[in-house]
């Protein structure tokens, strides 16, 4: 058995095969860039432009909501800072307040418990006036007594006692 294996014709193709492959495939690069290529990089430059246009955009809007944030941020803390110093303020009145109605009430107190013991001691002044006088009276009566009837001490012990009785009754 005999092998003959040409590798030669086998690697190389011949030469007008050679040729229709070379002029077809510059047949297609030509028809490629005619047809092709230009409205490809124009399509490609107008994607490229709206991707850089929307990327500008996005920056900005980045930028702008950053600006937007440190400036929230210290409207908010001032706004903090206002709101604080309000209830310290409102806690400060709140206490002057209270201190100020307890003053006006333990005054009113103080002044109505020093009417109260007027009231009384001028009460005790005049139950004594009355009681002296009911005294006297009750003497006055009892002497009176006693010297129309002016018999005996144990008569005149007897006649207080009646006197004194009448008056509890």
């Amino acid at each position: 058995m005999d092998l003959n294996i040409d590798i030669l014709t086998k690697l190389f193709p011949d030469l007008i095969t050679m040729v229709a492959q070379l002029g077809a495939t510059g047949l297609l690069l030509f028809g490629f860039k005619k047809y092709l290529w230009k409205p490809m990089t124009a399509y490609l430059e107008k994607r490229a432009e709206a991707e850089d246009s929307a990327l500008r955009m996005a920056d900005e809007a980045n930028k702008l909501a950053q600006v937007n944030l440190a400036h929230s941020e210290m409207n908010l803390s001032e706004t903090s800072v206002q709101v604080n110093t309000m209830i310290e303020q409102g806690k400060e009145e709140a206490r002057r307040i209270k201190e100020k109605l307890l003053s006006d009430a333990k005054a009113e107190a103080d002044g109505k418990l020093d009417a109260a013991r007027r009231e009384i001691e001028h009460e005790k002044l005049q139950l004594r006036k009355d009681i002296e006088k009911e005294i006297i009276d009750v003497a006055l009566v009892a002497a009176k007594r006693l010297m129309e009837d002016k018999v005996d001490i144990d008569h005149d012990r007897l006649q207080v006692q009646q006197i004194i009785k009448d008056v509890r009754n």
